[in-house]
């Protein structure tokens, strides 16, 4: 009689572990409960993005003098590729939109129309606009141009609904904002240990963001950059299913167990 009763307690424990372990899939559950102050935290302006090789850049040209002066702008306008460029539901951009633009070669060079090679690497998009524009000057009156990343994008991988290619059509995204483009994280995903991967001149970061803590506003990498990876690890509920043993074997052994308890009830019963 005592084995049963200690069978049932270690049953009841592996029970109450099981229930607790949803509790840390909660986001941002630090200091939750009657916490009615306001709690503020510094945040540094958002640097400026600076282009990479493998961005592809849509340039346009135009001119206020060109309505008037008949100013050849459209030669301009006519260059570059055009690439497909395709992404998660809801993630700005849509899936196989079609895009010209100016392919950064592994060098940080582009080829502008009449220009020539422009190197552009390293640059942010407001220095590409005015170097343009400084260049253009011996072909046309005041060249307003305009200058955008069309392929600016992360790539969410692992435990989330629409694992995927991200798109940030204005060149700003958090790692809250590209988890919620991939549908969210299930309860089979941890929220306390997400990965962002970043190639940054030639060296790979690995660093880890919990998202049950606030502090997660304040990493260096809640903001991604382009081509970042984030990656949501399966919660340990999640890894047993892909296990063997508990996949095949232990429902076989526990409808055992539970065959030799009832077993073990009705002689006791019987006596």
């Amino acid at each position: 009689m005592q084995r049963l009763i200690n069978i049932i307690a270690i049953a009841g424990v592996l029970l109450f572990t099981a229930c607790a372990a949803p509790q840390k899939t909660i986001y941002f559950a630090e200091n939750t409960p009657n916490d009615v102050s306001v709690q503020v935290q510094r945040m540094e302006r958002l640097k400026d993005i600076t282009i990479q090789p493998e961005d592809i850049l849509a340039i346009h040209v135009t001119t206020i003098s060109s309505l008037a002066e008949k100013t050849p702008v459209s030669i301009f306008n006519d260059g570059g590729t055009t690439f497909s460029i395709s992404g998660s539901a809801g993630a700005g951009g849509g899936g196989g939109a079609q895009n010209t633009g100016y392919l950064v070669d592994v060098n940080g060079f582009i080829d502008f129309p009449v220009v020539g090679k422009i190197k552009v690497d390293g640059l942010t998009l407001r220095a590409v606009k005015d170097l343009i524009a400084q260049k253009l000057k011996d072909y046309v009156k005041d060249p307003v141009i305009e200058a955008r990343i069309i392929n600016y994008k992360v790539t969410v991988l692992g435990e989330v609904n629409h694992p995927g290619t991200v798109l940030a059509p204005n060149h700003k995204m958090s790692v809250i904002d590209a988890i919620a483009a991939a549908g969210d994280i299930p309860i089979s995903g941890r929220k306390d240990n997400i990965m962002v991967i970043r190639e940054n001149e030639g060296t790979r970061e690995f660093a880890r963001l919990n998202l049950n803590s606030r502090n997660v506003f304040t990493s260096p990498y809640y903001y991604l950059k382009q081509n970042d990876i984030v990656y949501v690890e399966p919660a340990r509920i999640r890894r047993q299913q892909g296990n063997e043993f508990f996949q095949f074997y232990l429902p076989t052994i526990t409808a055992l167990i539970s065959t030799i308890l009832a077993v073990y009830g009705i002689i006791q019963l019987s006596k």
